[in-house]
């Protein structure tokens, strides 16, 4: 708003005031001119608790501006933003309500691994003094992290997601302790690769440690107290490590969480594309590809041709988690036969951190040549299946008659919206068989 004080204007009115118990909202209205309008929101946090991150905090991660005089809050003091004509404040109390509760999971997690989460603001509001800084750690140390004189390998631990290794290092210049982070399935999201730049662990290409595949990492400088070796930072380093098997994956997975929450009224603190920009890389670049460069299709000529879709998918595979068997059994086929499919289980770590709700909508509607639907009383049941069949459903009327959905019937289970005349294949008849009749469609 060039500069402007969101606090005064010639003329001032509150379109919208909620109170959540601990936190007042409070939308205005500013008018400079018949056609000069502005809109700023108030935040007004009433309650702290006594460690950890508090909610003024992440109104600062969110880009509020904190303000020691405003007529508008009870306490006279404010965090305050622009927003846009017909903001929701019910839905912004809702989802900052709900990211910080993730965001304070999430600095439980990564602070038991030694990752500190910045704190600008702490208690200085309630109290009326200036803002804090950010509390970063101070002894982080310089270099790459692996070019050493000598480096002692130490430990090694992994979870579902990640393989971490210790390492000590000895530069000549200074000693340091070095976290490497090994992701199971590259590469990553746009999102956690964002989540890793916000938590300052930094890429390295050639990591010894990962057979000289790529690592992101992380160096604490050695702090020595007095001769005793064990003394200093040394038994923090350890259990800041040894925390990683438990704790990295839930804390990264909240940090996810909290951004996500306020991302749906149109605010972020990580920096990350938008959501539409995300999805639109990862599909294009690292999800469509398949694990190997598959035979070249066929055509009708019997001459070899290019894919004919090359931004997307020859088949999505559709299931409850009670046909998941028989679904990674043909995405496997399909697969193996050079096809591009999409099987959740193929990408868990592309999918992590994604709004699943628009990124289902976008493969299963848009981006595949046929959509194989596993068809059951669980499938009917499930939250996320519906979502795909609806989001599959709008793709098969734009195809005017031309197929797309292909069902496999696991039991009589009728889906809404599906028509009976539609040709469906009973499990029994076997996936592998199933595997071979779809694989000639694609080959047609």
């Amino acid at each position: 708003m060039n500069g402007r004080d969101p606090h005064s204007a010639l003329k001032s009115e509150i379109v919208r005031k909620i109170n959540t118990g601990y936190l007042e909202f409070v939308l205005v209205r500013l008018q400079w001119g018949k056609d000069d309008i502005g809109y700023s929101l108030h935040v007004n946090p009433s309650s702290f608790t006594s460690a950890g991150l508090q909610t003024t905090d992440f109104l600062v991660y969110l880009g509020f501006q904190r303000s020691d005089r405003c007529s508008f809050t009870g306490f006279q003091r404010c965090y305050c933003t622009w927003v846009s004509e017909g903001f929701n404040v019910e839905d912004f109390a809702t989802a900052f309500n709900g990211g910080y509760g993730h965001i304070v999971k999430a600095q439980n997690a990564l602070e038991a691994c030694g990752l500190l989460l910045p704190q600008p603001e702490g208690w200085s509001f309630y109290y009326g003094k200036q803002s804090g800084r950010e509390c970063r750690a101070s002894d982080e140390a310089s270099g790459d992290g692996h070019t050493a004189m000598t480096v002692e390998h130490m430990k090694a631990t992994e979870d579902d997601r990640f393989q971490f290794r210790f390492t000590f290092i000895d530069t000549g210049d200074e000693k340091t302790f070095v976290t490497h982070y090994r992701p199971k399935h590259l590469p990553v999201s746009s999102e956690v690769s964002g989540v890793f730049g916000y938590l300052g662990l930094t890429e390295f290409k050639d990591c010894p440690e990962f057979d000289f595949e790529p690592c992101f990492f992380r160096a604490l400088q050695f702090v020595p107290q007095g001769d005793d070796m064990r003394s200093g930072n040394v038994d923090h380093a350890h259990r800041a490590f040894d925390a990683h098997a438990s704790q990295f994956s839930g804390g990264i997975e909240s940090l996810l969480a909290a951004n996500a929450s306020v991302e749906s009224v149109g605010m972020s603190f990580l920096h990350l594309m938008n959501p539409a920009e995300r999805m639109k890389v990862d599909i294009a670049t690292k999800v469509i590809r398949p694990a190997k460069h598959g035979a070249l299709r066929t055509s009708a000529a019997g001459k070899h041709a290019s894919p004919a879709i090359p931004d997307s998918f020859d088949v999505a595979i559709s299931f409850a988690g009670t046909e998941r068997e028989h679904a990674q059994q043909l995405a496997k086929a399909l697969q193996k036969a050079g096809y591009v499919v999409f099987y959740d289980d193929f990408y868990p770590e592309q999918l992590w951190g994604k709004n699943l709700t628009v990124f289902f909508d976008e493969i299963f509607r848009k981006k595949a040549r046929y959509c194989v639907m596993f068809i059951s009383r669980e499938y009917q049941a499930r939250k996320w299946t519906i979502h795909e069949a609806r989001s599959a459903q709008a793709r098969a009327l734009e195809e005017k008659g031309n197929e797309y959905i292909l069902p496999i019937r696991i039991d009589d289970t009728e889906l809404e919206g599906l028509l009976p005349t539609i040709g469906y294949l009973p499990i029994t008849t076997g996936i592998d068989q199933i595997g071979e009749i779809l694989i000639k469609k694609l080959q047609s």
